[in-house]
């Protein structure tokens, strides 16, 4: 996978191991996507900030393909809120990774993003 997917993301550590700080582009609403027609009123919407996390943290910073039992999902995500940030294309978002669902396998996970984003050379991003 090359990094140029990720241009302009960017994560960063919060006071509380489960919680981050991720920068992302502004995605889509759910109002948006039906009113443009990529959605219809009775499919279900996913949200591309908690894909683009889930993506960022298992195949960008820790190599590790999403689909291959990554123990971190869609619905262990909770954005607690959000604002924009420059010129409005990009959000940054307070996302918590649920502690009530907290197991040994993402425990480990969390452990080695805090490693990771704890190094003195994290910048929030990987240069392309």
């Amino acid at each position: 996978m090359t990094r140029k997917v990720f241009k302009g993301l960017y994560l960063h550590l919060t006071a509380c191991r489960s919680c981050y700080s991720f920068v992302t582009y502004t995605p889509q609403t759910r109002e948006k996507m039906i009113r443009s027609g990529a959605l219809s009123i009775s499919e279900e919407y996913f949200n591309p900030v908690i894909l683009d996390f889930l993506l960022f943290i298992s195949e960008h910073l820790l190599e590790q393909s999403l689909i291959d039992c990554f123990p971190i999902t869609y619905d262990d995500i909770t954005i607690i809120c959000s604002r924009p940030r420059g010129d409005g294309r990009q959000h940054e978002y307070l996302l918590s990774i649920g502690n009530d669902r907290l197991n040994q396998p993402k425990s480990d996970i969390l452990n080695r993003i805090k490693t990771l984003l704890s190094d003195k050379d994290w910048t929030g991003y990987f240069p392309s």
